[in-house]
Formats: C-alpha cells, structure tokens, sequence
C-alpha cells in the first residue's frame, strides 16, 4: 500500500495542488490585511495611567475652587463697609449742613435786629437762608368734615397752611442746605454793611445814654425830683433837680454812662462836684462828695468809679445828689435809670 500510495502520480499531486492553494492563500490575506473567518482576534489591551486623588492633591484642587469665592466674598464685605462709610460721613456731613443753616437763619436774625437798633428798617426782615415756618397756632383744620376742602381740593385733613404750597419735590441732603447757606452769605454781607456805620453811631449813643445807677447795691432814696419841703426846716418849698441816694462816707459813685469829665472839684452848695458831657444833648452832675476821683476832660466809661459819698456842701448828712440834664434842662431822672417803682422816698435829706 505505502508503495502504492508512492507510486501514485495523482495523490502526490493533489497534494501538492493544496499545499499551493494554502500558500496562495495565506500569501493573499497577509498581502490583503484579510483573516479567515475562522480565525480568532485577539484584542489588545493598553494600559492607561490611572489618576489618584491624594490629600495633597485634594487641598490643591479645594484652593483653586475655593479662591475666587473667598476673592469675591471679600469684594462684597469691602463694598459694604465702604457703603456704611459712606451713609455715616454723609449723615455727618448732613449734620454739619444743619448746623450752619441754623447758624445762618439765627446770623440773620441778629442783622436784623442790629439794623432795627440802628434805625435802617423799621420791621423788615433780611433775607434768611430757612423758608418759612408754620406753627400749629397759625394752621387750622375744618370741623365736622375729615376732608377739608380748600380752592375746591381735598386735603385729607392736613393743616391748612396761610400761604397754601404743592408741587413734586425733593428731600434737601446734605449739599443742597450747604449752597443754600453760601447764597445767603454775600446777603447776609451786604445786609450787615448796610448798617454798620449807623450802628456804630447807635452804639456810642446806648453808651452814652446815662440810664446806669449812679451807686452800686441797694438803693435807698431821700429825696425825689421835683416840689419838697425845705430840709433844713424853717418851713416852705423848694424845687428839687435831682434824686438824693443815702450812703456811707466813702461808697462809690459811678458814672451812668459814656462821656467826658467837664467838672471835678467844688461848686458852690452841691460841695465837691463831678459834671459829666455824655453828648447828645445829656449831661449828668454828682455832688456832695467827699473825693473827687477824676479830672477835667477825662473820658469816662459807664460804670468807672468817679467820686466817693460825702455831705460837702448844703447837705445834712452823707448822700448822693444826682441831677441829669437834657438841653441843659434838669429832668427826672426816674424817666432814663432803671429804678424799680417801688422804691420811694423815704424822706427829705
């Protein structure tokens, strides 16, 4: 048989035949790409890095969050603590604002009545920073109706102001009361000008208008202006041009305002005499001293000491004769001094 088998052309030859087939074919799938269906793929496996969350790793990672929060977090916090800033300087600012247009209104107030002193108007007002104030006394509200009815609107019941006012408006801030005090200044300026120079002529009057007390304390009178019996008896009248004031040997005497010494030395019965020029038309005379303490021509201010009480002269006992005199004539000087009503004569001195 394997003879048979060796001797067979055709065997060996079909064979052959395949062995070439098998090697045709392995050569056209390897030049192809191509695989038997029979063949098995075998996938193949990569290895890719695997990524671990370390603890450092995990405290990178939470900064690089956490960072732009904790950025705007405290963006937040410095705009608030700037906006309270802010709202404080502009309540204090407000405060000062206040304060000067209280300042200027109560300025203007004062120009004014410095200007009525002087006597360049007469009840009218300068010009004042605030509006006008409405007192609950100069307001009313209708009765019986809780709507009152005013030019034929409806107010709800609010006060009725003398010069009724409307309008859309505005809250003053700070700013607004500040240029509102600065426009009032240059007026306030002009106002207070305007009256200067006759206020100083108004002052120097008031100075010199001798309306003092001529003894300083209590004042105890003797004797009053005008008809009294004879002090040193013997009966009948005689005309009085002054006050007497009882002292002590030695008291004070002070001048009653202003002016300028035209008599320090004796004068007949009024003993030692002190007269004083207070201008516009006044003079005033202190006599029976016992010490003269000014000089002829001296410049006297109201209340300078000028002598010391006495009983030189005709007098019966240590007093004050005080005699004021307008245009040379003697008047009482109850009309100018400050005496209280009550306080009389107690008796002829």
């Amino acid at each position: 048989m394997r003879q048979q088998l060796i001797d067979n052309p055709s065997t060996s030859s079909t064979r052959s035949a395949r062995r070439r087939r098998g090697k045709g074919r392995a050569s056209l799938q390897a030049s192809t790409g191509c695989v038997s269906s029979r063949q098995v793929f075998q996938p193949t496996t990569r290895h890719q890095p695997k990524f671990t969350l370390t603890p450092v790793r995990k405290v990178v990672i939470s900064l690089v969050m956490l960072a732009p929060m904790a950025a705007l977090g405290t963006l937040c916090y410095a705009l608030v603590e700037n906006n309270l800033k802010l709202h404080q300087k502009n309540d204090e600012l407000t405060g000062i604002a206040n304060e000067v247009r209280t300042e200027i209104d109560l300025l203007s107030e004062e120009i004014e009545t410095l200007q009525q002193r002087a006597g360049v108007v007469e009840g009218t007002a300068t010009p004042k920073a605030g509006a006008a104030k409405v007192s609950s006394a100069d307001s009313g509200k209708s009765e019986g109706n809780p709507a009152s009815v005013s030019g034929g609107f409806e107010t709800g019941g609010f006060e009725q102001s003398p010069s009724p006012r409307g309008g859309l408006a505005r809250e003053a801030d700070a700013l607004d009361l500040l240029e509102d005090a600065k426009a009032q200044v240059p007026k306030l300026n002009k106002a207070l000008e305007s009256a200067a120079k006759p206020l100083e002529a108004t002052l120097a009057a008031e100075a010199a208008y001798p309306n003092g007390l001529p003894m300083t304390g209590s004042l105890d009178i003797s004797s009053e202006f005008g008809l009294r019996n004879n002090p040193f008896g013997g009966g009948g009248f005689e005309v009085h041009e002054g006050m007497d004031f009882i002292g002590n040997v030695g008291d004070i005497i002070a001048a009653t305002g202003d002016g300028v010494v035209t008599l320090a030395g004796p004068n007949g019965g009024y003993g030692n005499t002190v007269t004083i020029d207070h201008g516009y038309g006044y003079e005033t005379l202190y006599a029976h001293m016992s010490k003269v303490s000014v000089k002829v021509g001296d410049r006297i201010k109201r209340g300078q000491i000028v002598g010391h009480v006495g009983s030189t002269g005709r007098s019966s006992g240590p007093h004050l004769h005080y005699s004021l005199y307008k245009d040379k004539k003697a008047i009482n000087p109850r009309q100018v001094m400050n005496i209280p009503k009550n306080v009389l004569a107690a008796g002829s001195r």
